[in-house]
């Protein structure tokens, strides 16, 4: 199944102003995907879009992959490899960005920022979805608890769910988030929240931080002099805030709700033991396309949890390509099971967030 399956059910209309605080948006638009046979992503595409990301590497915010906003064309260019026949330049890769952009892939971007900054962590629970059309009710139900800052709908290998992300202060705070989560969805029993791993801050934001922090959130497209003019201050001083942000993984970027996303599958590959990472995922990499990304530290798992390789986003379009890597990887010593996922859609709740950011930063009068 593919991202596009589901598309009339998961369409929203998304506020024209980035300052209005709409309760959830959706990365849906009305209208039909493309379609046509020089509409489809090719391994070209697919290799510019993993050098989007911090190292090529495949890193995820709740599901959505994260960008690195500094990258060039020039270093995409230099790292973009698709076989030795093939040779791009720059100005190739500004095509195919501008190309993407133009078909709504990559249109905008998103700022994420950590929830550690405000004292929480991320759970993660599955509502069950028993008929397509309950996706509508469960989507905007969930806006009403508390901490919900996103939504993804994923096939799974043998069922459908609504995967809620959201955040909480305390495991206690997040049991009972969780059993109000769970009378949203058919099933309409408490949940169990499982946590869902983000790297922390790992320095303490300046009043200067988040009022960059909060202008980059609104405006995550604005160029350093915008931003600077903003915030009033100097080109300069806002540069080395917005670096000092990024580096220290005070927020990250996304595509943001109104980009179209990508027919991908997620593949988790569960290993024996620990001493079984370094050979699969070396195998892996020796292996996989050089498009396809690997997640090397990836959002949501837990750097202890060594038992669990994520060998990133794979074309699910590409059933043949996907299928010949899965067996391979299934006759590999030390893997025991091999989960896919497929992404049908994905929405977000920037209302926490906004509040959060408010206290902080308050509105000038």
């Amino acid at each position: 199944m593919t991202a596009g399956g589901l598309q009339g059910a998961l369409s929203y209309d998304f506020p024209a102003d980035p300052h209005r605080q709409a309760t959830f948006e959706t990365a849906f638009r009305e209208g039909p995907r493309p379609s046509r046979a020089d509409d489809l992503m090719d391994p070209l595409d697919f290799a510019i879009y993993r050098f989007l990301s911090p190292g090529g590497e495949a890193r995820f915010w709740a599901g959505r992959r994260v960008i690195d906003p500094m990258v060039t064309p020039r270093e995409i260019m230099e790292r973009v490899q698709i076989s030795e026949r093939v040779v791009i330049s720059e100005s190739a890769v500004r095509a195919r960005l501008d190309h993407l952009a133009d078909r709504g892939f990559l249109k905008d971007k998103t700022v994420i920022p950590n929830p550690s900054l405000f004292g929480r962590r991320v759970f993660v629970v599955d509502l069950l979805v028993r008929q397509s059309g309950e996706v509508d009710r469960i989507l905007h139900d969930v806006s009403l608890v508390e901490g919900v800052v996103f939504t993804r709908d994923v096939m799974d290998e043998d069922e459908r769910n609504i995967r809620v992300h959201f955040v909480s202060e305390s495991d206690a705070t997040a049991s009972r988030q969780g059993a109000l989560l769970g009378r949203l969805s058919s099933a309409g029993k408490p949940l169990v929240p499982q946590p869902y791993y983000t790297p922390p801050c790992d320095r303490e934001l300046s009043p200067l931080d988040w009022r960059v922090l909060k202008t980059v959130w609104h405006h995550p497209d604005a160029p350093f002099a915008e931003i600077a003019r903003t915030v009033g201050i100097t080109l300069k001083t806002a540069a080395r805030s917005y670096h000092q942000l990024l580096d220290s993984r005070a927020c990250w970027w996304t595509h943001g709700p109104e980009s179209e996303e990508f027919p991908l599958a997620l593949v988790c590959i569960d290993l024996r033991s620990p001493k079984d990472l370094d050979p699969i995922t070396g195998w892996i990499e020796k292996e996989a396309h050089p498009w396809m990304p690997v997640a090397r530290d990836g959002f949501g798992l837990v750097p202890e949890d060594v038992t669990t390789v994520l060998p990133g986003l794979v074309p699910a379009d590409a059933p043949t390509v996907l299928e010949r890597f899965l067996r391979k990887c299934a006759r590999e010593d030390g893997v025991v099971r091999i989960r896919r996922t497929f992404p049908l859609g994905s929405a977000s709740y920037p209302a926490w967030f906004a509040d959060r950011l408010g206290d902080r930063v308050p509105a000038r009068s």
